[in-house]
């Protein structure tokens, strides 16, 4: 946990997330009694945490008064603490293949991609335009830990996703890569090629889909 809680910058910031961790939420007036700190600075770590997507603010209402903020450890800042959970997958869909049950795992992840599929497309369709569609696909990628990086340009769509959050399960099955090339062609209705791909040794899974320039 040191290791990666390490890529966040300030010491008290660290602590911060660690209490948050061990808690599951906490308050200015919580944070400021456990680093016995002001409140203005305690504020200004937990903006910087929120500025970076690691917390999320909610309103707590109690009472007539005024909501109380409370916040809360982001999905994104999951990922600075240890997890064995792609560990596990891996060793499941290898067991389940030593069992001779290939198509369990072929319609695990087809339902997977399915549900996700339906998910995304219908937060796309919120969206007035295609550069709006875009940022919110670049939001739920972001949020998901691809680490994308989505642009249209010249009739061309390219999705780069700098980041695999599959890594043990596309070690045992290719589902997860073949079932992703049928969920973009199926958000955008449109052609695709990949063009570079992270098990063959490239830096990015990278997708260009081919739209109608506007």
């Amino acid at each position: 946990m040191a290791d990666a809680l390490d890529l966040v910058s300030s010491d008290t910031r660290r602590e911060l997330l660690q209490i948050i961790k061990r808690r599951g939420s906490l308050s200015v007036d919580q944070a400021m009694e456990a680093l016995d700190m002001a409140r203005t600075t305690v504020r200004e770590h937990l903006l910087q945490l929120k500025e970076k997507g690691l917390v999320e603010q909610s309103a707590e209402r109690e009472g007539r008064g005024r909501p109380r903020h409370r916040y809360a450890m982001s999905r994104r800042a999951k990922v600075l603490f240890p997890s064995r959970d792609g560990e596990l997958m891996g060793e499941l869909i290898q067991h389940l293949r030593a069992e001779g049950a290939e198509a369990l795992i072929e319609d695990f992840f087809e339902t997977y991609w399915d549900s996700r599929t339906a998910a995304v497309k219908s937060k796309l369709q919120d969206a007035d335009s295609l550069d709006d569609q875009l940022s919110v696909l670049r939001n739920i990628l972001e949020a998901e830990g691809f680490m994308p990086n989505v642009h249209r340009a010249e009739g061309r769509i390219t999705v780069r996703e700098c980041n695999c959050p599959f890594p043990e399960s596309v070690k045992q099955t290719d589902a997860p890569c073949r079932l992703e090339e049928k969920f973009y062609e199926t958000l955008f209705e449109a052609a695709l090629e990949r063009v570079s791909y992270i098990p063959d040794g490239s830096a990015a899974c990278t997708y260009e889909i081919e739209v109608d320039s506007e």
